[in-house]
């Protein structure tokens, strides 16, 4: 456990970093690193091989900084899954699981950078922080007070856990966004209250597709920690409720 705090520790440090620094084109080739590797991840997931689905990923990422920001991300993600369909198609690949990847965690990632472009680096770290709020609290409410099973699909997830880290996490992204955020009160708590919502069930999700792929991780770029899907599962949700309320 030691080790976990260490990495989770090292890691939020090295998002402050990033935070306190904010220099687009520098968060712009962070990113293209990060979903290049996530997808590369979710290929051992979904029981892929071509490696070459990151490149076209992170070509279709390269056009996020010349639209219209959040308002115009979904037609990129749709023109990025009607190209790879397309190209299904004509080549009569019949392995229909090539498209997978492009809707998670592909499209998540496209819409984690299109709020921050069209919102500002205090939303994307208002986002993390509530999910990390979260996360934190359901693992040592858990493993102190967790008794009942939350869902077959982790069973390592307790109910006690997932209601403690709701609170923890809906009281700390409110904090966090009446501090950071420009915005309507009840809006705030519209946000963190659905973020911490959906970045559960993006914590669940991941963890389904590690059992269905018969996986521990989904990955070992992070040590003890896992891979960067195993912490980026509940923003990759997250960001979605995020859209839904301020958009």
């Amino acid at each position: 456990m030691k080790k976990r705090i260490f990495v989770g520790v090292a890691l939020f440090a090295a998002f402050l970093a990033v935070v306190v620094l904010d220099i687009f084109w520098l968060n712009f080739a962070i990113f293209g690193v990060l979903l290049a590797i996530a997808v590369l991840e979710s290929l051992k997931l979904y029981g892929l091989k071509e490696k070459s689905l990151a490149v076209i990923a992170v070509a279709f990422f390269t056009l996020l900084p010349f639209i219209g920001g959040i308002q115009d991300i979904f037609k990129i993600i749709l023109l990025n899954l009607i190209v790879v369909a397309s190209v299904l198609a004509y080549t009569k690949n019949e392995n229909l699981k090539i498209i997978l990847p492009f809707v998670y965690p592909t499209a998540p990632m496209f819409m984690l950078f299109a709020i921050y472009q069209s919102y500002g680096i205090a939303a994307l770290f208002w986002l993390i922080f509530s999910v990390v709020a979260s996360d934190s609290g359901a693992y040592f409410i858990g493993k102190f007070f967790g008794k009942r099973n939350f869902s077959a699909s982790s069973p390592n997830k307790t109910l006690e856990g997932v209601v403690g880290g709701f609170v923890i996490g809906s009281v700390f992204g409110v904090a966090a966004g009446l501090f950071l955020m420009d915005i309507d009160f009840l809006i705030v708590i519209l946000c963190s209250v659905s973020v911490v919502i959906f970045g559960i069930f993006g914590d669940l999700f991941e963890s389904y597709l590690k059992r269905l792929a018969g996986v521990k991780d989904s990955g070992v770029i992070l040590g003890e920690q896992g891979g960067l899907l195993d912490r980026m599962d509940g923003y990759l949700f997250g960001v979605l409720a995020m859209y839904m309320v301020l958009v």
